[in-house]
């Protein structure tokens, strides 16, 4: 059981970062909300990934997960007759931000109780290979049963 990825999903297209909270008010009462575009990148995520789960029991105990975040490649980095190799993108959205967009949309599809149960995360944030798509992935497998740092 441990160590088996049991989901594996491909979210295809622009990766979303998780946007800060919104506020308005109510009938005089404070509200925070997600911004629209983070709310549509997460259903369509939750879509994929529930695609890909099925009818399965939502997972108990603790998890890892390993999120790859594949951004668009830039126009300026495009070449014709060079190869395009991946590359990393230290720029801005921050990788966590699309990590907390990419778990909560896991936890949209029903793969577990509650995002409390990633116990170790891993996740890269890259520009695309020349040829290559954007995209969001999401690995999903047990924690071991013991604790090995």
């Amino acid at each position: 059981r441990a160590g088996r990825i049991v989901l594996h999903a491909t979210i295809p297209g622009l990766p979303v970062a998780k946007g800060r909270p919104r506020a308005t008010t109510v009938g005089g009462r404070a509200r925070l909300y997600t911004p629209a575009k983070t709310r549509r990148w997460e259903a369509k995520a939750a879509e994929c990934i529930r695609a890909e789960w099925g009818q399965q029991a939502p997972l108990q105990g603790p998890v890892c997960v390993s999120v790859l975040v594949v951004r668009a490649r830039p126009s300026s980095k495009t070449w014709k007759r060079k190869p395009m190799p991946p590359e990393w993108a230290p720029t801005r959205p921050d990788l966590d931000n699309y990590v907390k967009a990419a778990l909560d949309a896991v936890s949209k599809a029903g793969v577990w109780v509650d995002d409390s149960q990633v116990v170790r995360l891993t996740a890269t944030k890259r520009i695309a290979a020349g040829g290559e798509l954007p995209r969001v992935e999401v690995c999903v497998r047990p924690a071991p049963e013991s604790f090995d740092g």
